[in-house]
């Protein structure tokens, strides 16, 4: 499990815990995994990892699909600066992948989008399987700063290029919705 984000967290945030997710024990920061002590911030911070501040343990390097963000609302990490700040970490997530794909996109119906026969424009996503679904989150680049626009997308397979036959709405708006998947269905 990821960092908790700001709204989630409620009773604040624990360094041991950090500690855990950072060096992707099993559970992340939810785990029980055992933690060397002590645990520096500045090593937790390090975006190259290691263990130079005098932790007990030295992390991997920070995970920079997570972005560098003042949102508390969505995945962060470090910027690697001082003045270091446990805040950096709310939603953080050492294990964090994207999956790409290839789509045809239409602003105004799934109709449209499905009339394309053939893509070689790439997206990525947030979650598990080949294709997005509903709840997760699709990016212009796989460093996933840039959500994409809302509207209808086809999908297509990221290696052959065929259509997959199914479509999908990307949520525009405010208030963390806009670049997930909503409605989504058949060609």
């Amino acid at each position: 499990m990821a960092v908790p984000t700001y709204d989630l967290i409620g009773n604040g945030m624990e360094m041991l815990r950090v500690g855990r997710e950072r060096v992707g024990a099993p559970g992340g920061y939810a785990g029980s995994y055992a933690m060397t002590n002590p645990v520096s911030l500045k090593d937790l911070s390090n975006l190259s990892g290691g263990n130079a501040g005098g932790s007990g343990n030295s992390y991997p390097a920070v995970n920079l699909l997570n972005p560098v963000s003042t949102n508390f609302y969505q995945n962060r990490r470090p910027n690697g600066s001082n003045p270091l700040k446990m805040s950096e970490f709310f939603g953080y997530d050492q294990t964090l992948s994207r999956y790409y794909f290839r789509f045809a996109y239409s602003s105004s119906s799934s109709t449209l989008a499905c009339g394309f026969t053939m893509s070689a424009t790439i997206y990525y996503h947030n979650g598990t399987g080949t294709y997005p679904t509903s709840g997760d989150k699709v990016y212009t680049s796989a460093a996933g700063f840039t959500v994409a626009a809302a509207g209808f997308y086809q999908m297509f397979d990221p290696s052959s290029g065929g259509s997959s036959g199914n479509w999908v709405e990307v949520l525009g708006g405010g208030g963390g919705t806009a670049g997930t998947v909503g409605p989504y269905g058949s060609c």
